[in-house]
């Protein structure tokens, strides 16, 4: 099975492309930085094939002041 890469992708979408290359979801972790109160919709930052299927790894996104919607642009993962 070809393991599609899906960094960069919000969750949600990031977990339809795997079901759709039968890939199975074997775990999210999800990360922050220090004293950081996650915000906005998880995208994921990390995946790792664990031979099962993918690990996920994912962090909020954060909108940078000022700039963009929320959606591709003015949007960085904080990891």
């Amino acid at each position: 099975m070809r393991m599609p890469s899906v960094i960069g992708r919000h969750l949600g979408e990031a977990e339809r492309m795997l079901r759709e290359a039968e890939a199975p979801v074997t775990g999210i972790v999800r990360t922050s930085p220090p004293g950081t109160p996650p915000a906005g919709p998880l995208r994921v930052v990390r995946q790792r094939e664990d031979g099962e299927g993918v690990e996920l790894v994912v962090a909020a996104s954060v909108a940078l002041s000022g700039e963009g919607d929320g959606d591709e642009q003015g949007v960085r993962a904080a990891i």
